[in-house]
């Protein structure tokens, strides 16, 4: 058996190919073609181990290796430790110490995305970007009506339960404001539409991913959690028994505190805000939603509020939303807001902001 060691960039990679005793039987610079790799591989016949650390566009190497090697270790690049510290860094030095590390079972893996999730992912978390811009846009509109001088504009914002329902984007569109605020306005109206489309055009994948996943009609269940966010924390999570309990997926999510241990004391921080942005962020947007629904989740977010603030409030109710995720996923149950032991069924791993 030979091992491979994959340092991935852009346009090309260093490999190197050690066999079982350590020894570097090849080391070079590939483009990224499957050609290329073909190629190179052709002598070994497939008895090769491949490890790929986990950068930004890791399937594309995963996908150059595909049915050219044996196996593919995805490596997390946090807990290589060996290549984050080092002191001479090079993508020859890089290769090499991932396919030693390798051979020496000593990586710590990341987990390895199915084909089908990785092109679900994409697209959700494109949308999740497009959800984003929007926000950004509401404020900013926001930001201009209510710069405005005049007291019967402010006051006529105010009128409508949602001023970006029809009425109220109707309204905003009838606005003639002084410049250089209308023009301002116009264009922010013209990119909010473009963006609704854009997002609207996901709504095919979302609804097919609804009929057929069991998991996702139960996270439904969950206050706070719709059809959108169902289906991104789904396939964000992938498979639910890679975490064997729900203080891992909330560090999966980077919703724990930060601890810091010296002289016999600790203290605790700010979350980590290390692993998986796209699932920390839908459970941060279903706090609002889910408080508003749920009257045990809004008593939780109150208390927390009243002592540590509104966005220690927010962090904390996300993390029990994420614990409450959890068990519904693991116990493949509904979630039930009538239960007598719903504090203690879900709260085992909850956010202790104290």
């Amino acid at each position: 058996m030979n091992y491979l060691g994959v340092d991935f960039h852009k346009n090309y990679s260093t490999v190197t190919i050690i066999d079982q005793k350590g020894k570097v039987l090849q080391r070079l610079k590939l483009y990224n073609s499957k050609d290329s790799f073909t190629e190179f591989l052709r002598p070994y016949q497939q008895e090769v181990l491949a490890v790929v650390e986990a950068c930004r566009n890791w399937h594309v190497a995963v996908d150059l290796l595909d049915g050219l090697v044996k196996e593919i270790t995805l490596a997390h690049p946090f807990k290589v430790r060996a290549i984050a510290e080092a002191k001479i860094k090079t993508d020859s030095i890089d290769s090499e110490t991932l396919v030693q590390l390798l051979r020496a079972d000593l990586i710590p893996q990341a987990y390895l995305r199915d084909k089908a999730n990785q092109i679900k992912q994409r697209i959700l978390r494109s949308r999740s970007f497009y959800v984003k811009l929007k926000t950004q846009i509401k404020n900013r509109i926001h930001y201009i009506i209510d710069a405005q001088g005049e007291e019967e504009i402010r006051e006529g914002a105010k009128g409508f339960s949602d001023l970006f329902g029809k009425k109220g984007l109707e309204w905003l569109g009838s606005l003639e404001l002084c410049e250089p605020d209308n023009k301002l306005l116009k264009n922010l109206l013209e990119t909010y539409e473009v963006i609704c489309q854009k997002i609207s055009e996901t709504e095919w994948l979302i609804k097919e991913i609804m009929a057929k996943d069991r998991d996702c009609q139960l996270l439904l269940t969950i206050p706070g959690i719709g059809d959108f966010l169902c289906v991104l924390v789904k396939v964000e999570i992938g498979d639910i028994s890679r975490f064997r309990t729900s203080s891992h997926l909330c560090s999966y999510a980077g919703l724990v505190s930060s601890t810091y241990s010296s002289g016999g004391k600790s203290w605790n921080g700010r979350i980590t805000k290390q692993g998986n942005k796209w699932l920390r962020w839908a459970m941060v947007e279903a706090v609002v939603p889910a408080i508003n629904s749920s009257g045990e989740l809004r008593s939780y977010y109150e208390r927390i509020k009243s002592r540590k603030g509104s966005k220690v409030a927010k962090v904390a109710t996300a993390r029990r939303l994420l614990c409450i995720v959890y068990r519904v996923l693991k116990e493949r149950d509904s979630f039930r807001v009538n239960k007598k032991d719903i504090r203690k069924k879900f709260s085992g791993a909850a956010f202790n902001p104290e």
